[in-house]
């Protein structure tokens, strides 16, 4: 069903994207712009997807009603991956409260290693296996097609054969499929010009032939770095553009912080007791964590290294978590910790045995549940 808006008919789309797929192709879009690399735009990205299927329907507007993406986040890895990581949740957090996307994000166990392959030993032959974000993004564009009224076109962003199941069953429901793919990582069957498996009711939409208008246009503006290791001018010339209620750290500064989290952790395993000094803390519960990565925790904060930016919290089970200066919410400063502030926080990676976890997103609480 179209409604009508000022006169006009409307076509109500909703857009399907596989973040994963996505992002692992990325370089495929940078080789098509024949650039080093390729920075995608998702902002733009829907409007420029309606602007396709309503040129291709030559009725009028496409509303796009809401926009799915659906990924993949790590947990349990090296620690010297953790600024990698954490980028990769403020991109997903960003795409939720700058551009409101519903984002669907499944966990990765990586046990423990690096996430790229290249930084592995060479005979671990580990894979990580993700879970999930197929069969979460067909049951949503099944889910929907089947409620009266919510879209009239669904548009999927997708390359991998698994889907082509549910973008035949979605249009038996009556709804129109405009797939979204790029070159050379697309199943041959949804670029078929006879569309003989019968998935899509248009013209396949390639990202490649729309780069220019996808790509992200950095803007430099001047932020405050609120570091309070920052040496310098603070006033800093950027592109980052920081999420909601985020502070503001220079790259110097982050370089830092990510140098001194590697630093830190690499004593974590005995919790945090070099052989030469033991300024750290060594009392923690030997009993099983029973709380999960993601998981939202009460503790205290344990103890704290001002000249270091970081410190420990312990949650109501006993175990440790380590925390840095910039995994505190925009409430809290660093200066200000004293040990025994009651917190809540977030799981960033689980005790294992003898190991610490890591906590985010810290925030201060009036009083803990017993």
């Amino acid at each position: 069903m179209c409604r009508k808006e000022g006169g006009t008919s409307m076509a109500k789309a909703m857009i399907f994207i596989d973040g994963t797929w996505l992002y692992s192709n990325n370089s495929k879009l940078a080789d098509s712009f024949h650039k080093n690399e390729f920075v995608l735009d998702y902002g733009k990205l829907p409007r420029i997807l309606a602007q396709e299927i309503s040129a291709q329907l030559n009725t009028g507007e496409v509303d796009v009603v809401r926009t799915h993406l659906f990924g993949s986040y790590a947990v349990n890895f090296d620690a010297r991956d953790e600024d990698v990581a954490q980028r990769r949740r403020d991109f997903f957090m960003m795409l939720k409260e700058k551009y409101h996307y519903e984002v669907e994000l499944f966990p990765i166990n990586f046990r423990g290693r690096r996430l790229l392959r290249n930084d592995r030993d060479q005979d671990d032959h580990f894979e990580p296996r993700e879970k999930c974000v197929d069969i979460a993004l067909a049951s949503s564009m099944m889910y929907y097609a089947a409620v009266p009224g919510s879209y009239d076109v669904a548009i999927p962003v997708v390359g991998d054969q698994d889907f082509k199941p549910v973008l035949q069953y979605v249009r038996r429901l009556g709804k129109r499929i405009a797939i979204s793919s790029i070159k050379n990582s697309c199943y041959p069957e949804y670029a078929d010009p006879v569309d003989k498996a019968r998935v899509r009711d248009f013209d396949i939409i390639w990202l490649d032939d729309h780069l220019e208008r996808l790509e992200l246009k950095y803007e430099r503006r001047l932020l405050r770095c609120e570091s309070p290791l920052h040496t310098g001018a603070r006033l800093i010339w950027t592109t980052y553009y920081p999420k909601k209620g985020e502070k503001f750290y220079c790259d110097k500064c982050r370089a830092e912080f990510a140098k001194q989290k590697t630093e830190e952790q690499q004593y974590i395993p005995d919790y945090g007791v070099p052989d030469h000094d033991d300024e750290y803390p060594s009392s923690v519960s030997t009993v099983p964590s029973t709380h999960a990565t993601g998981e939202i925790c009460s503790g205290v904060v344990k103890t704290t290294f001002p000249d270091r930016g970081f410190g420990f919290i312990q949650s109501l089970d006993g175990k440790d978590y380590f925390f840095h200066l910039t995994d505190l919410e925009s409430e809290l400063e660093f200066e200000s910790l004293v040990d025994g502030l009651p917190v809540d926080f977030e799981i960033k990676r689980e005790p294992i045995h003898d190991k610490a976890g890591a906590a985010q997103h810290v925030h201060a609480c009036e009083y803990i549940d017993q």
